[in-house]
């Protein structure tokens, strides 16, 4: 189908409705700090409630006019959509908070730990979780909910996302508005969870749809098939070198996509003996989260667990839940791949294993999703050999190999994009953000040569 698009804008915050705006508050212009305010119906809604990383955490500031709402809807736990949530309480908002049960979970995860980080004791952790519970509101995919009790006519629906464990696009509308939110949008065909939705009610208009653009100026050079031949011949290379090889994840979805893809190759036998460690607390919580959420696997992954295979465990997998034990992995005389956190190597366990192995030529450092401006991670990623990076206070010398995954992103690539857009009826504004300034910018560019012309083909019969 051809898209029905009206107009398209790149980092703007304001967009109005018939009977109110859309104000993007936060992921403008970057990729973190994701939150919209959304005013319809007479009452008002915010999406998401995020803090911002890299470079863009210098310059930001939660603002007043996200806690002057009257509801909070979470498209999914990631920090840099949930993480000012406890500021949010903190300022004595009560208002409810709504998102699937799977990203109220997530989001409890992600924020303790954040909390625990920030040197909130255990006391403090406990107190502000009871508070957050009092105010969540588990919400299924697909069924119609009523957000604003003192403006009925505002409604809303979740619908599947593709990106992480509950993760979902926003649907608002009200007598006279209607709003989706894409939130972050996943690669269709990506192991585990369902693709993103595409089937929308075609009644009325779109007055503003809010997308991510990560992504927007290219497609991913692999495929969901490429990261695990990529991962074979990556794991076979240290073997062969005799070093470890370090997987800065994220906790969230990153860590157990990479679960899947060793566990298809381990089963396969494409793999050498090789150790495999989840050094990463959050993440093996996380893991636990997916493994009490089966109902929400794909297809594939649940025909898997139908044939007594586990997709998310193999032989030679260990958790790593104590620190001590996190410095022993480094020791480990044969190969190991340790995936851990955090997944821009801003802080976690993965800094203690880069300080001591970035400067080994044996070491592998494989880079499983994307590095904002201004991180370690970003600044790994792009160093040439003998290159120096800081690190936790230290100048450390770049020798290791760099590998960076590229299908195995969580995000969609801008096809992938158009085709969500593609199938939405009768947009009148396409607002990007959560994407830097040159994505945005390049995706607005080629989708309006797209509209001016002939749409782009896809093979799954999208545009």
């Amino acid at each position: 189908m051809a898209a029905e698009i009206s107009r398209i804008t790149a980092c703007t915050a304001h967009h109005p409705l018939p009977d109110g705006a859309v104000d993007l508050l936060g992921a403008v212009r970057a990729v973190t700090g994701a939150m919209t305010r959304v005013n319809l119906g007479g009452g008002s809604v915010l999406v998401d409630c995020g803090v911002a990383q890299g470079e863009e955490a210098r310059r930001w500031r939660m603002p007043d006019q996200a806690s002057e709402v009257d509801a909070v809807i979470l498209t999914h736990g990631h920090n840099d959509h949930v993480g000012s949530l406890p500021a949010l309480v903190e300022r004595g908002w009560q208002g409810p908070i709504f998102g699937t049960h799977a990203t109220l979970a997530v989001a409890e995860v992600v924020l303790a730990d954040g909390l625990r980080l920030g040197g909130a004791a255990d006391r403090e952790i406990a107190g502000f979780l009871r508070r957050l519970r009092a105010l969540t509101r588990p919400v299924a995919y697909g069924t119609g909910f009523r957000p604003l009790p003192a403006h009925p006519e505002v409604e809303s629906t979740l619908h599947e996302a593709g990106h992480i464990l509950g993760s979902s696009s926003v649907e608002l509308t009200s007598a006279r508005s209607r709003v989706m939110l894409s939130g972050d949008l996943g690669r269709p065909g990506t192991p585990i969870l369902p693709d993103y939705n595409t089937r929308w009610s075609s009644g009325r208009p779109i007055d503003v749809a809010v997308m991510e653009a990560t992504y927007g100026s290219r497609n991913h050079a692999g495929s969901h098939q490429d990261v695990e031949r990529d991962l074979e011949r990556i794991v076979k290379r240290a073997v062969a070198d005799g070093g470890h090889i370090l997987v800065p994840a994220f906790a969230i979805g990153r860590t157990q996509l990479l679960l899947y893809h060793l566990n298809t190759l381990v089963e396969a036998g494409r793999l050498p003996d090789v150790l495999v460690a989840v050094d990463t607390p959050m993440g093996l919580r996380i893991t636990e989260l997916y493994h009490g959420s089966k109902h929400l696997f794909d297809r594939q992954a649940a025909a898997k667990l139908a044939a007594g295979d586990d997709p998310l465990d193999f032989e030679n997998l260990y958790g790593v839940s104590k620190a001590r034990d996190s410095v022993r992995l480094r020791d480990i005389p044969q190969p190991t791949i340790i995936i851990a956190g955090s997944g821009m190597c801003t802080g976690g366990r993965i800094v203690g294993h880069l300080k001591e192995l970035l400067p080994r030529p044996e070491t592998c450092v494989v880079f499983a999703g994307y590095q904002a401006h201004g991180t370690p991670g970003r600044r790994i990623q792009t160093a040439r050999s003998g290159d120096r990076i800081r690190l936790d206070g230290e100048e450390i010398p770049v020798r290791a190999s760099i590998e960076t995954l590229s299908g195995l992103s969580a995000h969609a690539d801008r096809d992938e994009l158009w085709t969500w857009a593609g199938n939405l009826p009768a947009v009148r504004v396409l607002a990007l953000h959560h994407g830097e300034p040159e994505e945005q910018e390049a995706f607005k560019t080629w989708a309006e040569n797209q509209l001016g012309g002939a749409p782009a083909s896809r093979p799954d019969g999208g545009v």
